[in-house]
């Protein structure tokens, strides 16, 4: 039941832009000569964004000593690129927030995986002293957004994709995409494109299950990739095709991590999922 482009894009078209603000913001923190005095006044128009911002700037993901108890200090301290990350997350919360059927995924599921997968993302960078964290970050957010477009459709034939990963022996993405045409990254990335993100997003987004595809941005959807598995591994919020994708082999050996690597990553992000903050 292969479906036409012209559906994909018309589902994509119903979904409302993104917030005004956090458009702003994303596009202030690309330009050099912003100075965080103006980025204050654009976050302080949305209270709910500047109090979203203060709450994950407080929690132990970023771990500082001493409470952060302003929007102005908040963009100080952390830089402006975790500042677009914590605006993005905001504004596309309400989206991930909603329960997905089609992929078994409970209210707030994929809302818990993209953060979990983004903060993943973000420490992955971290251990390898790769300069694109706060990116990361945000691409690991926005990695499934595609979902919000072909759940649907995944919902009419949800068993029939279960029996042919089980019969071809391929990943759920895979199948996905031979039955319905599409598969969630394809989409996802024609979502981002639609809402005008950044090129690095756009690409992470598409190839975060087919790193090899992406053309520029190799390291970064490598990153996502590998993210995303770990995420699922820790089984947050995670849908039907959580174990269904495995981590391609040549991604780990792009990133050179090791078995051992993976593991003490797992368990440093294991002490992150009982702080409540980081996932409201």
């Amino acid at each position: 039941m292969p479906i036409k482009l012209e559906h994909v894009l018309k589902r994509i078209q119903a979904l409302p832009p993104l917030p005004t603000s956090a458009m702003r913001v994303i596009a202030l923190t690309k330009n050099p000569a912003t100075s965080a005095q103006e980025l204050e006044t654009v976050i302080a128009q949305d209270p709910a964004l500047a109090a979203s911002m203060l709450r994950q700037a407080n929690s132990s993901y970023y771990g500082y000593a001493r409470r952060i108890s302003s929007v102005q200090e908040a963009i100080v301290v952390l830089g402006f690129q975790a500042t677009q990350g914590l605006a993005m997350a905001s504004a596309v919360a309400p989206f991930l927030k909603t329960g997905l059927s089609g992929y078994d995924m409970e209210q707030e599921g994929l809302w818990k995986h993209s953060m979990l997968t983004a903060m993943t993302a973000r420490r992955l960078c971290q251990n390898l002293k790769l300069p694109f964290g706060d990116v990361a970050f945000t691409a690991g957010l926005l990695h499934d957004i595609g979902k919000l477009i072909i759940a649907v459709y995944v919902q009419e034939v949800g068993p029939y994709l279960l029996k042919k990963v089980s019969e071809a022996k391929v990943s759920y993405v895979e199948i996905e995409e031979k039955v319905i045409g599409y598969n969630h990254a394809t989409v996802g990335g024609m979502l981002a494109k639609r809402w005008n993100l950044p090129e690095d997003l756009v690409t992470a987004i598409s190839y975060h299950h087919d790193p090899s595809g992406a053309e520029n941005y190799t390291k970064l959807t490598n990153v996502i990739h590998v993210a995303n598995g770990l995420a699922n591994s820790l089984g947050m919020g995670g849908g039907v095709d959580s174990f269904l994708n495995p981590l391609l082999q040549e991604s780990l050996e792009d990133l050179t991590l090791k078995e051992l690597d993976l593991e003490l990553l797992i368990s440093s992000l294991g002490d992150l999922l009982i702080d409540p903050s980081l996932f409201n």
